[in-house]
């Protein structure tokens, strides 16, 4: 006990060390649609218990080269954050076209990548099931624009959660354009009662996170996002009346 609390108190000190990160930074992310990202996990204690994670993403400072990424120092990540233990995520591709009001702290090097914090998860545990809830501190808008495939989770109760990301760490032939057939996939492990369906979006799409978005993952490690679509969001678009000359 009295080493984990050395642990601990040591993580803890570390963390005070750390400066604290200029004015963060808001504005928009376009064009990042099947784009390649990775992240970076930090665990902390948390606040009563379980674990708090900072997320650090490389969306809009690299598209996490390979080489960087293989070869990352995981002691040197933790030693940095002052974490606990870290853990990548990654490589990923994005299924949304923009981050709207993205906010983000100034870019940092860990370890030789440079990443910015983007958000905060917090869990009970680190080894959530898939299908599982989960809650992340974020103040952005996801958009898919018009004319997009959506592809999205239905919970048996009705709830719904759209495809945000996916990766081919679990499943080497996933790509954006093959992902309707998900359902069919043996990994995916959709669990009895779920159903995976995809659309092809009409008008553009927003999913806003104000301050938390509810989150969970499936078993090829594809990330989702809760959502429900905008009330009329399917009323056909009324299209303007054209006028006829008057003959005079």
């Amino acid at each position: 006990m009295k080493r984990v609390v050395v642990v601990l108190l040591g993580a803890i000190a570390a963390i005070a060390l750390i400066p604290q990160a200029a004015t963060a930074r808001k504005g928009d992310l376009t064009g990042i649609y099947n784009k390649r990202y990775c992240e970076i996990f930090a665990v902390f204690p948390g606040e009563p218990s379980g674990f708090s994670i900072d997320i650090y993403n490389t969306i809009g400072l690299n598209d996490c080269p390979p080489e960087q990424w293989n070869s990352l120092d995981w002691n040197q990540v933790r030693e940095q954050t002052g974490a606990l233990g870290t853990k990548p995520n990654g490589p990923r591709r994005w299924l949304i076209d923009a981050v709207l009001g993205a906010e983000a702290d100034e870019s940092v090097v860990l370890a030789g990548l440079e990443v910015r914090k983007v958000a905060v998860l917090n869990l009970p545990t680190l080894t959530p099931e898939n299908f599982t809830e989960m809650k992340i501190g974020r103040t952005t808008t996801w958009a898919y624009r018009k004319g997009r495939k959506l592809h999205y989770l239905v919970s048996p109760g009705g709830r719904k959660y759209a495809l945000q990301a996916y990766t081919t760490n679990v499943d080497p032939t996933l790509r954006a354009r093959n992902l309707d057939g998900l359902a069919s996939n043996e990994k995916m492990g959709l669990p009895e009662g779920w159903k995976f369906r995809t659309i092809k979006l009409k008008k553009r799409l927003k999913l806003p996170a104000p301050g938390v978005a509810t989150i969970l993952r499936d078993g090829l490690e594809g990330t989702y996002q809760r959502f429900r679509f905008p009330k009329n969001f399917f009323k056909p678009v009324k299209k303007p009346k054209k006028h006829k000359a008057k003959n005079r």
